[in-house]
């Protein structure tokens, strides 16, 4: 289900950010040239780069796509991390943030005292406050996780769609760009009793 959403951005640069390294580095799909890849080690970031969340070592503005699987919720500051991510974004570059769904039934099964579900409400107030814009939320995935069932598990319209698995968030950065005033029309008077039209 993500797909779809990779292949809509291009660009030169990316960022992967994965919950462990256990999960592959590749991030398949997309259509960037190159892809830098960091996963969750203990407080911070590990992979090409070894940082903590609220120091990517990206400079500003740089790259097209930030692709943040499950790293909210291992995050012990998500506030800084979606600020990096915001930061490190060009205009107009889109963030893909995939996180567990808490309504879903299948937090029973990865239910722990450590683990948390982070709600779509939380990330785009999140996103909103780091200068980011939703464009739209998909709910993916199954709705109960087995050895079959893939996170790419075809989504439709129902109303059970808000159990799924997890939440997909689409993140835009926009910058107003500078608008030139136009020159007003000096202002005609209507004599009394003449109307408009």
């Amino acid at each position: 289900m993500a797909i779809p959403e990779l292949t809509r951005v291009f660009g030169l640069y990316g960022l992967y950010l994965r919950p462990s390294s256990e999960i592959a580095p590749e991030l398949s799909g997309n259509m960037l040239s190159h892809v830098v890849s960091l996963y969750r080690s203990g407080q911070g970031l590990a992979g090409q780069v070894r940082c903590r969340d609220a120091e990517l070592p990206i400079e500003n503005s740089s790259l097209s796509l930030v692709y943040a699987l499950f790293v909210l919720e291992s995050s012990a500051d998500p506030e800084a991390l979606m600020h990096e991510i915001a930061r490190v974004l060009k205009p107009e570059g889109v963030a893909l943030v995939i996180s567990l769904n808490p309504w879903s039934l299948a937090r029973l099964r990865w239910w722990s005292p450590h683990s948390r579900g982070t709600p779509v409400s939380y990330v785009e107030r999140l996103a909103g406050d780091a200068g980011l814009d939703p464009v739209r939320c998909r709910h993916i995935g199954p709705f109960w996780p087995n050895a079959k069932a893939a996170l790419t598990a075809e989504a439709g319209d129902s109303w059970l769609d808000g159990f799924r698995v997890a939440n997909l968030l689409v993140l835009r950065r926009r910058e107003a760009g500078l608008t030139p005033l136009r020159r007003s029309h000096a202002a005609v008077s209507l004599r009394p009793g003449m109307s408009a039209g």
